[in-house]
C-alpha cells in the first residue's frame, strides 16, 4: 500500500461537507498506521503493509477519535484476557515486546499483528479492508485499537458547485474491531481485551482468535455487572421509587426467561424491550468501557435474585426482602441507616412476644 493512500482518502473526506470528522471523544494519538488486508480470489488473503507510520496530523487525530467514539457506542462486545498459549495466539508476545520490553517499535508490532491477522482470516468468510492501528492514551490508560475499515461511495462538491464521485472511509460501518487496555493488562486484570462479536460468531470468531482473547468470563460475574449498570442507569435517569421497582422487576423477568431457557442475552434486544422509549440511552450505559459488560452471556439465576430483592446478614441476624416491600411500606430504611419492618407474620410476632415475656419474667 502506498504511504499516502490514507491521506488521499482523508482529503476526500474533508472535502465532503456531509462527513463530520469532529470526534465525540478526545484522545491523544501516540502512534497510528494503516495496513491493508486484501482478499484474493479463492478466499486467500494478502497483506500490504505501509512503510512508515502516519504523521499525527489533526485529520489523523479526528479519524482515530471518531473510531474510538463509534467503537464505544457499539453493542455486542465481548471481553476477556489473552490466551496463555502464545504459540498459537502470539499477539500477547508482540504487545509485550512493544509496550513492556520495548524491543520492537510500533511498525514492528503492527507488521507482526498483520501476519497473525492474515493467518486467522484464512479459510473464513471474512472480508478485507484498511486495518487501522492506533496506540492511544485515553481516559487515563494506554490502549491499542485495531479496526478494519472499508470505503464507501461519496460525493464531493467542487469549486464550480458540481458533484464528483469520491471514495470515503466508512467510519461508522466497520464490522471488525478490538481494543487492548494496555494499562489494565500490565496490572494483571481479567478483562482488558474487547472486540465486536457481530451477528455471526463464525465470522467474528477469527478476529477473536487474531487478538488471542479468552472470553470465558463467568455468567454470574456478568449478571452482577449488568445489575450494576442498571443501577447506574436508574440513578442517572432519576427514576422514582415505583418506576425503579418496575424497571428492575421487568429486567428480572426478561433475564429470567433467558436463564430458564439457557439462552444468551443480546444487550441491544434487552435494551429495546426494557426501555423501549429510548433504548440508545440505556445502551450508552450498558456499553461503558469501565463496566466491560460482555454480550452473549446466559443470565445466572442465583445472581438475578439481586435484581428484585435485598439481602444481608451479620453474625447475629439475616434479612431478605423484595424491592416491592419498600414500595409497599413493609420495609423502611431510616435516616439513621436502620431498618424498620412492618406487617410481621403472626408466627414471628408470637415467638417474639413469648421471648420478651420470658425475659421480663426472669428479670
Amino acid at each position: 500500500m502506498e504511504d499516502d493512500a490514507f491521506f488521499n482518502i482523508g482529503v476526500a473526506m474533508a472535502a465532503n461537507p456531509a462527513v463530520d470528522l469532529q470526534p465525540e471523544v478526545q484522545v491523544r494519538v501516540l502512534n497510528a498506521v494503516v495496513h491493508d488486508l486484501v482478499k484474493l480470489e479463492g478466499g486467500a488473503f494478502h497483506i500490504e503493509c505501509a512503510r512508515v507510520e502516519l504523521n499525527i496530523t489533526a485529520t489523523v487525530s479526528k479519524v482515530v477519535g471518531r473510531l474510538v467514539s463509534e467503537y464505544a457506542k457499539r453493542s455486542g462486545k465481548a471481553h476477556g484476557r489473552f490466551e496463555p498459549d502464545e504459540i498459537n495466539f502470539p499477539v500477547q508476545q508482540f504487545v509485550r515486546e512493544f509496550h513492556e520490553v520495548k524491543s520492537t517499535d510500533f511498525m514492528g508490532l503492527t507488521a507482526s499483528m498483520m501476519t497473525t491477522l492474515q493467518n486467522k482470516a484464512s479459510r473464513t468468510a471474512a472480508g478485507g479492508g484498511h486495518v487501522v492501528f492506533a496506540h492511544i492514551y485515553h481516559d487515563g490508560v494506554y490502549q491499542l485499537l485495531v479496526s478494519i475499515v472499508t470505503e464507501e461511495w461519496g460525493a464531493a462538491l467542487g469549486e464550480n458547485m458540481e458533484f464528483s464521485d469520491t471514495e470515503i472511509l466508512d467510519l461508522k460501518g466497520f464490522r471488525f474491531a478490538g481494543r487492548i487496555d494496555l494499562t489494565e493488562w500490565q496490572k494483571g486484570g481479567d478483562k482488558y481485551i474487547s472486540f465486536l462479536k457481530g451477528r455471526s460468531n463464525e465470522v467474528s470468531g477469527y478476529f477473536k482468535n487474531f487478538l488471542g482473547c479468552d472470553s470465558s468470563i463467568t455468567d454470574a460475574a456478568e449478571t452482577r455487572t449488568l445489575k450494576t449498570a442498571l443501577e447506574a442507569f436508574a440513578l442517572e435517569s432519576g427514576l422514582e421509587e415505583k418506576q425503579r421497582t418496575d424497571f428492575f422487576n421487568k429486567a428480572f423477568d426478561i433475564c429470567n426467561v433467558l436463564a430458564k431457557a439457557g439462552d444468551p442475552i443480546d444487550l441491544q434486544a434487552f435494551a429495546n424491550e426494557l426501555w423501549p422509549g429510548n433504548p440508545p440511552a440505556l445502551m450508552q450505559v450498558l456499553g461503558r468501557a469501565e463496566l466491560k459488560l460482555s454480550d452473549g452471556f446466559v443470565p445466572d439465576k442465583r445472581s438475578l435474585k439481586a435484581f428484585v430483592q435485598f439481602a444481608g446478614k451479620t453474625k447475629g441476624w439475616e434479612v431478605k426482602f423484595a424491592r416491592n416491600a419498600i414500595l409497599e411500606g413493609d420495609v423502611v430504611f431510616n435516616d439513621d441507616e436502620s431498618l424498620t419492618l412492618y406487617n410481621l407474620p403472626p408466627e414471628l410476632k408470637e415467638r417474639l412476644r413469648k421471648e420478651v415475656r420470658d425475659e421480663e419474667e426472669n428479670d
